[in-house]
């Protein structure tokens, strides 16, 4: 499109350097003499000096040439102020004259454009070389045409070109453009995910103008949705200069897996998992996990599916149940005895969700859950009471990360506000909140990346049962310390955990890992101090395969007696 709009000016210059050049030098055909006088005649507002300077083949002194002079003609209308140049040769005291006629055009009283609605053409004009009240130059139109097509790119993601150029007698300079049309859409590449899943995340149709940023700021929501590995664009040339086939091109990435092995933990013990998900059923753009895991002191089920559009504007449903048994620690703040229990957790939920804009969900979940409990060892009246959960969540999230796995810029904002009542059987009322922010910087080009979370968790009201009480450590947020664990002050009705982590590419599909990790959770009535945040430090490595991603660190926490202590971590997914 830009080369089109050169060729127009181009095009107007050739024009009046075509006029120019035929211009005849009157003293065809007679012998020339020595030059004694150059003059110019018919300039108004273009300087004489200026003119003479461009003349640098005709010369004081020297024999009158008729290639010279035309040659000279050809640099004054190079200056772009003349519609016409001309010259004749007249005879002199000794020699000739030559004389330079010049056409000066037209002092610029306004430039208007026309053609693509809906663009401020006004804020380009202002830094135009084309000015009212200066003199219309051919050169600089064209630098503002040439601005003009990356301008309007740029701004407003339009791809555009120059069908007429007119400037008339009174100075009025017009520019007529065509924006460029989608005459089709070709989606390439995706052998499973079907056309529709894709189509529905375009913001633009066939027949619609050209929107370079809509095309790709829909294609990063593709790329979002994790199951592409690449995505690409393409412009087709067609024979209307004002239509184009774009063509979408796809690599699909695995989505389905079925993971199983074993894994350790201080707190766990030795634990078998196996684990069946697909991040895009059936080529649907649905989500669909069952996991169970099995051990000394862990035995969990989970079921969840994901349905992203349950209506044409993008409403999505999500729903999960789970039966979970866990060995778990609690504290008696009186006595500051330990007390070790079973917990048993049965439940489910069911989350609705609609975008507000392209990168920003908000969600309303309905969660029923029922724990139990049964003494194991230690402060036997320390055993948390049973309780019913009935909770209502209200959530926003935002997410403008150039990729879904390995994210080198942008931010993820969540904030969920969870009230639970005492309606359908509950057995607690409070309110509590969770904000989360997460930042990604490319320090490097290549993939070396720091990336920083902040975690915030706090009781607004009411009395928090054991079971929703915030928990902090293990995989995903203080690594190097048991997950709620308290004695080291890793549940309790607040948090606060701060992570920066570096990452760095090994080989390919291979990323390393350095990290510090800190964090504290306190009780209501408590004051935070960070003096009390626990830290740790560690490394990692992120694999990409066809399972999925996986992660593995070793994070060094402390101990009660504050000596250092690693753990292993396995997980899947970055942890942030």
């Amino acid at each position: 499109m830009r080369q089109r709009s050169a060729r127009v000016v181009m095009a107007l210059v050739l024009v009046g350097l075509f006029v120019s050049m035929s211009s005849l030098v009157q003293a065809q055909g007679q012998e020339l003499g020595i030059v004694r006088l150059i003059t110019i005649k018919g300039n108004t507002f273009i300087d004489t000096e200026t003119i003479k300077a461009s003349i640098l083949k005709t010369k004081l002194g020297e024999p009158a040439e008729e290639q010279k002079i035309i040659d000279d003609i050809r640099a004054i209308y190079d200056l772009g102020y003349f519609e016409d140049v001309q010259a004749t040769v007249d005879p002199a005291l000794g020699g000739v004259e030559v004389v330079f006629h010049v056409v000066e055009n037209p002092i610029v009283r306004e430039v208007t454009f026309s053609g693509v609605p809906g663009v401020a053409f006004g804020d380009y004009a202002k830094q135009m070389k084309t000015q009212p009240g200066y003199i219309l130059n051919a050169h600089d139109i064209w630098e503002d045409l040439e601005g003009l097509w990356e301008w309007v790119l740029d701004e407003y993601g339009y791809l555009i070109r120059v069908t007429a150029l007119s400037a008339d007698t009174d100075g009025r300079v017009h520019i007529e453009l065509a924006q460029t049309t989608l005459k089709d859409i070709v989606i390439t590449g995706n052998e499973k995910t079907k056309d529709f899943v894709i189509e529905r995340e375009l913001n633009f149709d066939v027949g619609d103008p050209v929107n370079v940023k809509d095309i790709d700021q829909s294609l990063r929501k593709l790329l979002l949705l994790g199951f592409f590995e690449e995505i690409s664009r393409e412009f087709s040339q067609e024979d209307d200069p004002d239509q184009t086939v774009l063509t979408i091109n796809l690599k699909e990435r695995k989505t389905g897996a079925a993971t199983f092995g074993v894994g350790y933990s201080t707190t766990d013990g030795l634990v078998g998992f196996v684990q069946i998900s697909d991040d895009n059923l059936f080529g649907r753009g649905q989500k669909v996990q069952a996991s169970a895991s099995l051990g000394k002191k862990v035995t969990s089920y989970e079921f969840e599916f994901y349905e992203p559009y349950i209506t044409k504007s993008g409403i999505s449903l999500g729903t999960g149940l789970y039966r979970q048994l866990n060995t778990i620690k609690t504290i008696d703040k009186d006595t500051q005895q330990e007390t070790e229990s079973k917990r048993t957790s049965i439940g489910g939920n069911l989350t609705l969700g609609k975008p507000f804009t392209d990168f920003t969900r908000g969600r309303l979940t309905f969660k029923l859950e029922n724990n139990t409990y049964e003494y194991v060892s230690g402060y036997k009246d320390g055993v948390p009471e049973d309780s019913k959960t009935r909770n209502i969540g209200v959530g926003v999230n935002t997410t403008t990360v150039d990729h879904p796995f390995f994210p080198t810029e942008g931010y993820k904002n969540d904030a969920y506000l969870e009230l639970g009542t005492t309606l359908f059987g509950g057995t607690s009322a409070y309110a509590k909140l969770r904000l989360e922010h997460s930042r990604f910087f490319e320090v490097k080009d290549g993939g070396y990346v720091l990336a920083v979370r902040g975690l915030g968790g706090r009781l607004l009201g009411g009395d928090l049962p054991d079971s929703d009480k915030f928990r902090i450590g293990g995989t995903d947020t203080v690594r190097g310390y048991s997950y709620g664990d308290p004695n080291m002050d890793m549940v309790g009705d607040n948090m606060l955990v701060f992570n920066a982590e570096f990452r760095f590419p090994i080989v390919e599909k291979i990323q390393g890992v350095v990290f510090t990790d800190w964090g504290t959770a306190w009780d209501q009535g408590e004051s935070l101090s960070l003096q009390n945040l626990k830290n740790s430090f560690g490394v990692g490595v992120r694999l990409d395969t066809p399972l999925g991603l996986l992660r593995l660190d070793y994070g060094l926490g402390k101990a009660a007696d504050d000596t250092r202590k690693g753990q292993f971590y396995f997980g899947i997914g970055q942890a942030f």
